[in-house]
């Protein structure tokens, strides 16, 4: 899914998708994708899948993200347990 003003937040408009879903974090539903290039890994969280130019994002270097992934069972459900939303930002 192309980005508004995605690369000046450096994420890949050609990313690989590897996973697309819904999840609840704190108390808002939001569509949450995770996908990568060769070199980082972008999770982008939703809040109105009907409006792609809002969204919350996270890049961060392919070695954080293996290490998160080991520590949550290689679960994508697992690591998104773990996300939180603080002052308009993703924390996981």
């Amino acid at each position: 899914m192309p980005l508004k003003n995605g690369e000046l937040k450096g994420i890949d408009p050609k990313r690989k998708v590897l996973y697309r879903n819904f999840h609840d974090i704190g108390g808002t539903v939001y569509l949450i994708e995770i996908s990568r290039n060769a070199l980082k890994v972008f999770i982008l969280l939703f809040p109105n899948f009907e409006v792609p130019e809002i969204y919350l994002c996270e890049v961060m270097a392919e070695k954080k993200a293996q290490k998160l992934m080991t520590e949550s069972s290689n679960m994508f459900e697992e690591l998104i347990k773990k996300f939180h939303i603080k002052y308009g930002k993703l924390q996981i």
